[in-house]
C-alpha cells in the first residue's frame, strides 16, 4: 500500500490530471494532488526518482504540514521533509 501511494504521489509530477484521474482511484488522485499542490505552493521541485522514493510517512508529513495554519513555517517543514529524501 505504501508503494502504491508513493507511486501515486510521483505520478502527479509526470502525468496530466486527466491521465491520473482515469488510471487511479479517487483517493490516490486526491493524495497525489495534495502533495503536488503543497510542493508547488512552496516552489519546491523534485526529480521523478526522488518523488518515487517518498515514504508514506513523508507523504503524510507533507500533506499535514501543508494543511497547518502556520503559513510562515509550513514551507520550511515541507522543504525539510523533501530534503531528507534527496
Amino acid at each position: 500500500m505504501k508503494r502504491i501511494l508513493t507511486i501515486a504521489a510521483a505520478t502527479s509530477f509526470v502525468a496530466s490530471s486527466a491521465f491520473a484521474a482515469a488510471h487511479m482511484p479517487d483517493e490516490m488522485t486526491m493524495l497525489s494532488g495534495k502533495v503536488n499542490d503543497a510542493l508547488t505552493g512552496c516552489n519546491i521541485s523534485m526529480e521523478e526518482e526522488d518523488a518515487m522514493n517518498l515514504t508514506m510517512a513523508q507523504v503524510s508529513g507533507i500533506v499535514l504540514a501543508d494543511s497547518s495554519d502556520d503559513g510562515s513555517d509550513k514551507c520550511n517543514k515541507i522543504e525539510s521533509i523533501v530534503e531528507d529524501n534527496m
